[in-house]
């Protein structure tokens, strides 16, 4: 097998693979990401009570709308000890009020979730579980003084133990998921139980848009170098001259046709993304820099369990997609066919 033909094959493998690791990171992101916003608060809170009352007063297209919520606190580092066996770790304590699968989505892998008005359930990491030696759901642990029964265990890799909180506590954080409408209207819905203006934002989707988009960068590339390939071929070839009209014609058509086909598979952005007016082009700059600043807030001040799995995914998605359309730009020349055949180039 010649070099040339070596090095292909390698670019297409190594083409595979990445289209691969972007294709997990952007199916992760539309599963537990998309439709849903975190809003993080510094000197205001809500309560499981305000939480219910707004639920009992929603009204139909509330709940339509907006399909799930949850309260929680940022972690706090305490003491966990298997009574029985007199072991001891330290642990991230989580308390929330609602869905706990809103804080660490898709992670629960054995057992079930602590629903809400359970006070004496609690889920624990697979770490934790080791560190104490409860390998099944059922054991009981003591944290904080208080024993729990463990409902569930949870794939992850540090020590983590969430519970629902007491009645009356101050929670700092809201996870909300909501269905076909923008981040903006779900915020809006929820203004009466929200305490103000969120000091840290963190939309999903956002994240999913930037993941899909990036991830559709290498069939830009590929797109673009097809279409110069296929132009010089109907220019070049010894065809009739009706042919080559007939194509000067409809490749316009096709290359329009396949930039709109891109677009619409490119493009997953919320109507918060669009502009009153095409005409206003300061709308994006002043977008580019809020979202700008809410990604800054997010890492430096709010970065929790769900955040960094949100943020991994979309930088997943970046790198597999920037590498892909590297190899198909550079790399990925076939040993045949017209784009090594000098006849096809014009002299």
């Amino acid at each position: 097998m010649r070099k040339k033909e070596m090095s292909f094959l390698l670019a297409v493998f190594l083409l595979i693979i990445f289209a691969g690791i972007g294709t997990f990171c952007y199916s992760s992101l539309r599963k537990h990401a998309a439709g849903e916003l975190g809003l993080v608060y510094r000197s205001t809170f809500v309560t499981r009570e305000q939480m219910e009352t707004w639920w009992q007063n929603a009204g139909e297209d509330e709940r339509k709308y907006i399909k799930d919520m949850t309260l929680w606190k940022a972690p706090e580092e305490v003491n966990a000890v298997n009574t029985s066996l007199g072991q001891s770790a330290k642990v991230q304590l989580i308390k929330a009020a609602g869905n706990m699968n809103l804080i660490m989505p898709g992670k629960l892998c054995g057992g079930s979730l602590v629903s809400d008005g359970d006070n004496t359930g609690c889920v624990v990491s697979k770490t934790l579980a080791q560190k104490l030696n409860v390998d099944e759901t059922g054991g009981s642990i003591q944290v904080s003084g208080k024993q729990y029964q463990v409902r569930g265990i949870l794939d992850s890799s540090e020590a983590v133990c969430i519970i629902q909180g007491e009645s009356g506590t101050l929670y700092s954080r809201v996870q909300v998921q909501y269905r076909n409408m923008p981040a903006s209207s779900a915020e809006q819905m929820l203004s009466g139980l929200l305490p103000g203006t969120a000091d840290v934002r963190a939309e999903g989707d956002l994240f999913r848009g930037l993941g899909g988009l990036f991830l559709m960068a290498p069939l830009w590339v590929l797109f673009a170098r097809s279409a110069a390939g296929l132009r010089r071929v109907y220019r070049n070839a010894k065809w009739k001259n009706w042919i080559k009209e007939l194509c000067s014609i409809c490749f316009p058509v096709l290359v329009i046709g396949g930039i709109g086909l891109l677009v619409l598979l490119s493009f997953h952005f919320s109507d918060d993304y669009i502009p009153g007016a095409w005409s206003d082009f300061s709308f994006f700059s002043k977008l580019a820099a809020e979202k700008a600043g809410d990604m800054k807030g997010l890492i430096t001040q709010a970065l929790d369990y769900r955040d960094r799995d949100m943020l991994l995914g979309t930088a997943g998605c970046m790198l597999a997609g920037s590498v892909s359309s590297v190899i198909i730009l550079k790399f990925l020349r076939p040993p045949f066919g017209f784009y090594n055949n000098k006849s096809n180039h014009h002299p």
